[in-house]
């Protein structure tokens, strides 16, 4: 996918100099993200950075200062929180809820039967003892 920032939101213009695109609300990860801004006349360097490895349903942005410098240029990442971590979250909690009421359960019948064994230890008769 690749889009380019419309002459609209350049350099004086009434709107903010910024691009939204993405992948709408899907979970796919973006492996690499490549920025490049425009090389002036009679230049051959490249202007481009790439960023690996964005989060979904988060705000990328990029600020690429200074233009020559595309090792300089930073980016910033801001999540967008929704109603899926949320839910994501309840349910981490309830799986480790029900683990422990398994374990519970298990080690309460693991100690019954350890008392059921003494028990019977302490009938038996010891010839030992004679």
């Amino acid at each position: 996918m690749q889009t380019g920032q419309l002459s609209q939101s350049a350099h004086l213009s009434l709107q903010l100099p910024y691009i939204v695109l993405g992948l709408g609300r899907s979970a796919n990860f973006l492996d690499h993200l490549y920025v490049g801004i425009p090389r002036p006349p009679g230049e051959t360097d490249i202007r481009r950075k790439e960023w690996t490895a964005i989060i979904p349903n988060s705000q990328l942005i990029v600020i690429p200062y200074p233009h020559n410098q595309p090792r300089s240029w930073s980016a910033k990442l801001y999540l967008t929180p929704s109603s899926i971590v949320l839910l994501t979250a309840i349910a981490l909690i309830g799986v480790c809820v029900f683990i422990l009421i398994i374990i519970g359960i298990l080690h309460w019948k693991e100690k019954k039967a350890d008392d059921r064994e003494k028990r019977q230890e302490a009938h038996r008769f010891h010839f030992d003892a004679m």
